[in-house]
């Protein structure tokens, strides 16, 4: 009886005039999404790989210098596309795609392609995620809200019932023509992203490409299924398709549109984050003061005289290595604690801001699939921040090679000296630093960090479906 009562519901909607022109714009939109997404992500990877090969060529080739002003020329890191952010770009847009690293300065990202953007495109990119979190939710609606009220209407919903058929098998037989329409429209431009992405020569395979599609495709597929069994709900308990509609497209526009920006505006109320200039300011302050109170060139006198003790020497000359180096490398070390402190200030705002509107998520389940979507893709916050991390462990480690080879180098090749007394390297000697590379979070940690989001959408499916049933149930002949 479900088959029957499903294929009943699917003949009508693909017969309906509804159905043929919001499939044709849902599958125009997310097939124009897609393509010009994976045409970007295709140009963007290709750039990136070309960016960082050039940077550190720049870095080998910048000619004979000192191996210390060597680390102040400095070099730049660039933070690859995310795996699928041809479908989800997330944050990339506004988090920065580089990230400039030279001794003694822990930079910020640069590169946001935001800021050359057009005050409508803040709005929000085309892309296959934006779609089927708006327009499938959309689609679904359109196809469904008359599943119940508007056969009460017609009189054919008591016409039915009174051929035996239970509240249940109406409702899984409904459920289950309306969603084999809405997949037979958005499943085949699914595929077609996932043969174009297998395809492509140049596109960065993450690990466990095929699990990621996996994970994500049942994300929306939950999402899917939390406003198909919301439709139905309303649409059993409302007595009137056009009411049906309204109450609809007020949630979908409450949990589409609202939500998002209401979350984002209380996370930044209840996690603010400093000014630039007074956080700038503040950090500078802090590094003149010292970490610990006492300041870094009051530390260094009391660094000298142990290292003077230790080696059995009354001044710096005598030491076995060049004191200038060592002098920069611990001035360069006196400053980490700070930096973690004050870039650590700021990671922890952000992600506090984000764990705020993912906990929101339980008004609206497009908060939850929108932090899973972009995490998966690799363009969340976490893969940002991881990138941000391994670029300043590559800076400091760029830095303490070349101070390490001043301090010693200086002392055993006097040879390397010229009448200046001023030691050049060359690339021989930048070729110690390796290339920056940067690995992406390892998906099992991705998942886990998401994986009350995932509970969340779990839950508004699981409170549709029961909505679903509840309402399916107070339908009655008399009342149909």
């Amino acid at each position: 009886m479900i088959t029957s009562i499903a294929r009943k519901e699917f003949t009508e909607i693909v017969r309906d005039g509804r159905f043929k022109w919001t499939a044709a714009i849902m599958v125009l939109l997310l097939l124009t999404a897609m393509l010009a997404g994976y045409q970007k992500y295709n140009t963007a990877v290709r750039i990136q790989h070309a960016a960082q090969a050039g940077s550190n060529q720049q870095w080998l080739n910048q000619g004979d210098k000192n191996p210390h002003s060597a680390a102040h020329y400095g070099n730049y890191a660039f933070k690859p596309a995310g795996p699928l952010s041809y479908f989800d770009n997330g944050i990339s847009n506004y988090a920065g795609t580089a990230v400039f690293m030279e001794a003694h300065k822990q930079n910020f990202a640069i590169g946001r392609p935001a800021t050359d953007q057009s005050a409508i495109a803040r709005f929000g990119d085309l892309s296959g995620a934006s779609i089927l979190q708006l327009l499938l939710p959309l689609l679904i609606i359109f196809l469904g809200f008359t599943a119940f009220s508007g056969e009460r209407e017609s009189g054919t919903l008591r016409l039915v019932m009174s051929m035996g058929v239970t509240n249940r098998q109406l409702l899984w037989g409904k459920a289950l023509g309306v969603g084999t329409a809405v997949l037979i429209v958005v499943v085949p431009c699914i595929l077609i992203g996932a043969v174009a992405l297998a395809m492509a020569d140049s596109i960065d395979h993450a690990e466990g490409m095929g699990t990621r599609i996996t994970v994500l495709s049942l994300a929306y597929l939950m999402y899917a299924g939390i406003f198909l069994f919301l439709t139905l709900a309303v649409s059993a308990l409302t007595r009137h398709a056009r009411t049906t509609l309204m109450v609809l497209i007020g949630f979908w526009a409450f949990t589409g549109f609202l939500m998002p920006k209401a979350a984002s505006e209380i996370s930044k109320y209840t996690n603010p984050t400093p000014a630039f200039g007074k956080w700038m300011a503040d950090m500078r302050a802090h590094q003149l003061r010292g970490f610990d109170g006492t300041p870094p060139f009051v530390k260094f006198m009391g660094y000298t005289k142990q290292l003077l003790k230790e080696y059995g020497v009354s001044k710096p000359a005598d030491l076995p290595m060049y004191f200038v180096a060592v002098r920069l490398q611990k001035l360069e070390e006196y400053d980490y604690p700070v930096f973690d402190q004050h870039y650590g200030m700021i990671r922890d705002a952000y992600a506090e801001q984000l764990r705020v509107q993912d906990r929101l998520g339980v008004l609206a389940p497009t908060l939850p699939l929108r932090s899973i979507s972009r995490a998966i893709s690799g363009t969340d916050s976490i893969q940002h921040v991881k990138f941000m991390s391994d670029a300043e462990t590559f800076r400091r480690n760029m830095v303490l090679k070349m101070n390490d080879y001043l301090s010693k180098a200086s002392v055993h090749l006097n040879a390397t000296f010229s009448s200046s007394n001023y030691m050049r390297a060359d690339e021989e000697v930048f070729a110690i630093v390796p290339p920056f590379v940067f690995e992406p979070p390892k998906l099992s940690a991705i998942i886990t960090e998401h994986r009350s989001n995932f509970m969340l959408l779990a839950l508004w499916l699981a409170a549709a479906i029961g909505l679903a049933v509840f309402a399916a149930n107070r339908i009655s002949l008399e009342s149909s």
